[in-house]
């Protein structure tokens, strides 16, 4: 090995340790922002590249904060806490139905509003649900569960329900439509088979009812007004619109995320009235530290780290692999190359795992049926892959955190017998889906 591979590979594992490790409180955004300061300084990254890196995922980046604002606009106008509580009275006294309710809620807000933002949002609101009936500590996991691992599963059919849908878009050319098409009927298969496999692991545990007596005290004390329901409904339904045309457009999805969250931030702050300093409602700078600005340093940072290994040569190892994979017989030719992805992402995350996995499907000069496979692979394996292990999503890590802050601790075992499974699960299901897809001629190149 040469001086730029040694240290390339030097630097990711550094990056890695940090991430992991966490050593001083350290930030994840702080972490990946040290590796991409010494890529720069010992020369496996030049500043072009890393200006080419900047090109490379504004969208991603810009449209996950605009998610992350609209999320967080539309959760202090309390319209989470309105779909919560309708879930819980449609429900009407059932632990199971109450199940596929809240698993059908978490699902939905992943598609629309991104899996990071679905965790951060609904875990406090299913740990308070759960609280007020009184539903017992072996329960709540199932439901616990629903909140994170389905929500984190969701983060497919749409580009904008995953950042590195966006990334994997932007990186190959395509659109909004055209991810829909191949990964609508992939994510509908893999919801429903990881709602109906969290169940069976929990079946025994949840609840056959609660008392109904008890929903009236999960009626906040600041619903959502409802001619700001009506606002939120119909921005939503604008935003949607907007994602088609700009697909049709080719504008970025990022730009029409960002008007969205402007538009109800406006309506929001215009329906304060005083609110704010009564401090019944968070104000602008409330709301700003909100936003998770520290992913947005992780992003940029972890594909400078990743463009160092590009240039050290270490993506030609993993082209390799995945054209090796890719033409396998049958089925497996979706599989394998989905399961190489899962094993990366699983342990080294899979913001990493995504750009080494552009880079080097880039390198290996598939077309046609071949490359759609291999992009929608790699989309496949860095979406439900990282539910392997807790490492590999972002949104896993937050919603165990997120569950420790409140008492709730789930320890790595625990975590690994479910989601091990489910992960592997979902995984051969969104690659038979997708292998049905080619097999039918589909195809985007």
């Amino acid at each position: 090995m040469d001086y730029v591979a040694v240290a390339a590979i030097a630097v990711f594992a550094s990056t890695l340790f940090l991430m992991i490790k966490r050593p001083w409180g350290i930030r994840l955004g702080y972490a990946a922002g040290i590796g991409a300061v010494a890529s720069l300084l010992l020369g496996t990254v030049s500043l072009g590249q890393a200006a080419e890196s900047f090109l490379d995922i504004w969208d991603a980046a810009l449209a996950f904060i605009g998610i992350v604002a609209l999320s967080v606009v539309l959760d202090a106008m309390g319209f989470f806490k309105w779909a919560a509580l309708r879930v819980v009275r449609l429900a009407k006294g059932s632990g199971i139905r109450l199940y596929f309710y809240v698993s059908l809620l978490t699902a939905a807000v992943s598609i629309l509003f991104a899996n990071d933002s679905a965790v951060l949002i609904l875990t406090p609101i299913v740990l308070e649900i759960i609280s007020q009936l009184k539903i017992d500590s072996k329960g709540r996991m199932a439901y616990l569960f629903a909140a994170g691992l389905i929500a984190d599963t969701a983060a497919m059919p749409l580009i904008t329900s995953n950042p590195i849908n966006i990334l994997s878009a932007d990186f190959f050319g395509y659109t909004f439509i055209d991810h829909l098409v191949f990964m609508a009927p992939v994510a509908v298969a893999t919801i429903a088979s990881s709602m109906l496999l969290v169940y069976l692991f929990f079946r025994s545990k949840v609840p056959k009812s609660y008392d109904t007596t008890l929903v009236d005290v999960l009626a906040w004390t600041t619903p959502i007004k409802p001619n700001l329901l009506k606002v939120c409904l119909a921005t939503l339904v604008a935003i949607d619109v907007g994602y088609l045309a700009a697909s049709l457009a080719r504008i970025p999805v990022s730009l029409i995320i960002c008007s969205g969250a402007i538009f109800l931030l406006a309506v929001y702050m215009a329906s304060l009235n005083g609110e704010i300093i009564r401090g019944e409602r968070k104000g602008l700078k409330g709301l700003a530290r909100d936003i998770n600005w520290d992913i947005v340093l992780f992003m940029f940072s972890i594909f400078i780290v990743v463009q160092g290994l590009a240039t050290a040569g270490i993506t030609n190892l993993l082209a390799s692999a995945l054209d090796s994979a890719s033409k396998l017989p049958s089925v497996l030719g979706i599989f394998a190359p989905s399961m190489v992805v899962t094993v990366g992402a699983s342990f080294m995350n899979n913001w990493p795992m995504t750009i080494l996995g552009l880079l080097s499907i880039q390198n290996i000069g598939a077309a046609g049926t071949q490359l759609t496979g291999l992009v929608f692979s790699n989309v496949i394996g860095n979406n439900l892959g990282p539910h392997f292990f807790p490492l590999g999503s972002l949104a896993i890590l937050m919603w165990m955190e997120t569950m420790r802050r409140r008492g709730v601790n789930i320890s790595l075992m625990q975590y690994l017998k479910i989601g091990a499974v489910v992960s592997i699960a979902e995984v051969a299901v969104a690659s038979l889906v997708l292998w049905l897809e080619l097999s039918a001629g589909f195809k985007l190149f």
